[in-house]
């Protein structure tokens, strides 16, 4: 309660009549399990990545300074009831937005986007992308800054910078390209990392460079997304994701994922162990902010030192 009433005196403190758009904002966010997804039980609760947040702006005009903090609020029998997820600041405007802190790379953030399951219990984990996405569309990435152009006739770009304090490690850096128009999509993103180390960048042990080359298709009520990605890691892993969604009416949404993972490395484990994946779920708006779920998902994976996932979630957002 003190880190909650912490966090509207911190918001109270920033509002001026330059800043006018300041937001308290969170979502609870929970599933119960069913089957091998809930380990030794028959069934368990678990979290999908609950969280609460304070975002905002100031400046009048062109230019805005921005800034965006949220942690994660821990809803299932956790003893630290917040945790730490990003926190950064800014600059917005025609030229463009420029942040730099705790945050998603762009690199991660097109993965995101992309991925109908995220942070649901879909795949090997209860939040996060769904398997056939690499460890790099998940988590913040330290001492970061990251750059998103406007929009150039269809085209947009992206990069990001993450410094390393460790004496050894590269730091990471990332560049990306995408084209947008007519409903359809296009876009790549290469990230540069040290195989010889864990640099700032989330996800990214072990792993020298990466590339995801990513489509989508809008089409009315269907909307479908294709993601690839090549890991320069010691299994030389590729990862492979199919997904589509359908507005079947106006508070209900269906949506279908396949998922495969291609590594040469027999000690790879989770969303980087060889094996593939399919989940197909349903999405229902009870309230404009209250959505439920229920989903199936089946992880097989190749080696049998890997425990497959396989069940059914139902699950809610409650967001305010």
């Amino acid at each position: 309660m003190k880190k909650t009433l912490l966090l509207a005196s911190i918001a109270a403190a920033f509002t001026t009549p330059a800043m006018a758009e300041n937001t308290i904002y969170g979502d609870f966010r929970a599933s119960v399990l069913t089957g091998d997804m809930a380990g030794a039980t028959d069934s368990a609760f678990v979290n999908n990545a609950s969280r609460i947040g304070i975002k905002g702006s100031q400046g009048e005009g062109d230019l805005k300074a921005i800034y965006h903090i949220e942690m994660g609020a821990n809803n299932d029998a956790a003893t630290t009831p917040l945790t730490s997820r990003f926190y950064f600041a800014g600059l917005q405007g025609s030229m463009g937005k420029l942040i730099y802190g705790r945050l998603s790379t762009p690199y991660k953030m097109t993965g995101v986007k992309q991925d109908p399951f995220y942070d649901t219990s879909a795949g090997t984990a209860n939040g996060g992308s769904n398997y056939g996405s690499s460890n790099l569309i998940n988590g913040f990435s330290e001492n970061s800054f990251a750059y998103y152009s406007p929009k150039m006739g269809g085209l947009t770009f992206n990069a990001s910078y993450s410094m390393s304090e460790t004496a050894g490690v590269d730091a990471g850096a990332g560049v990306g390209v995408e084209y947008a128009a007519g409903g359809m999509k296009f876009g790549v993103n290469h990230m540069m990392l040290d195989k010889n180390g864990t640099t700032p960048v989330a996800g990214s042990a072990n792993i020298d460079s990466a590339t995801r080359v990513y489509a989508g298709a809008n089409m009315g009520a269907l909307n479908v997304n294709l993601s690839y990605e090549m890991l320069d890691d010691a299994g030389d892993t590729t990862l492979t994701q199919i997904n589509a969604t359908y507005n079947a009416t106006k508070s209900m949404k269906l949506a279908a994922s396949y998922g495969m993972v291609d590594s040469d490395n027999a000690a790879a484990t989770g969303r980087h162990a060889d094996g593939d994946n399919i989940t197909v779920g349903a999405f229902y708006n009870v309230l404009p902010k209250t959505t439920v779920h229920a989903l199936y998902t089946n992880t097989d994976f190749t080696s049998a030192a890997q425990t497959d996932r396989d069940g059914v979630a139902l699950g809610v957002k409650q967001a305010f």
